[in-house]
């Protein structure tokens, strides 16, 4: 007779890791290109401008450097957040945590959730969620602000997109994606349809 060791528990919670943000910089490096030359070609064409014209009346074209400097810095701002706030896709006994851009972090309870798939378009892999009706108010509800990705998805390829809620693009984690579904699928309850890559 042999005496049974201690049970070891699961992990609490998965985090898928994330790759490196080389699309996220590449799009903040074109910005700061097209920003630099708009901002040079401002300067050249309005940098000597007079504060005040002949007339005595403030000189509009004279202000135009620096709002056009304000605007730059203000346009940079979402693609700043892009590098900063990257996606994101964690799993507990609870709830499915998915952030498909930089807006918002959906928190979804596992009692909302439909269905989690996997599907590949022009050679990229997309993790598509569908969820439930709202049995109650718990948890996040994806709107269209959510949904950048699947609006992406859709314009290549609406029939596989259009029943789903939710989509993240999967080169902005690290490969591997049976393993990465296999860890979700250890955190999903059984109603959940956990569709491998089609």
């Amino acid at each position: 007779m042999y005496a049974e060791g201690p049970a070891v528990p699961g992990p609490e919670r998965i985090e898928w890791r994330r790759s490196f943000p080389s699309r996220s910089l590449a799009g903040l490096g074109w910005y700061v290109v097209f920003a630099v030359v708009v901002i040079a070609a401002i300067l050249l064409l309005f940098g000597d401008e007079p504060d005040r014209l002949d007339s005595g009346q403030p000189n509009r074209l004279a202000n135009l450097p620096m709002w056009t400097e304000a605007i730059a810095v203000v346009g940079a701002v979402p693609f700043v957040l892009a590098v900063i706030r990257r996606p994101r896709v964690a799993a507990n006994h609870f709830a499915l945590t998915i952030r498909p851009g930089w807006i918002r972090t959906l928190v979804l309870p596992w009692v909302h959730v439909a269905e989690v798939a996997v599907t590949e378009v022009e050679g990229e892999r997309y993790l598509l969620v569908r969820c439930r009706p709202d049995l109650d108010r718990m948890g996040d509800t994806p709107h269209w602000v959510d949904q950048t990705v699947l609006r992406a998805l859709a314009r290549e390829d609406s029939r596989k997109a259009r029943h789903f809620d939710l989509a993240v693009r999967m080169r902005d984690f690290t490969p591997g994606v049976e393993g990465q579904l296999a860890a979700l699928a250890a955190f999903a309850p059984d109603h959940v349809l956990i569709a491998a890559p089609y």
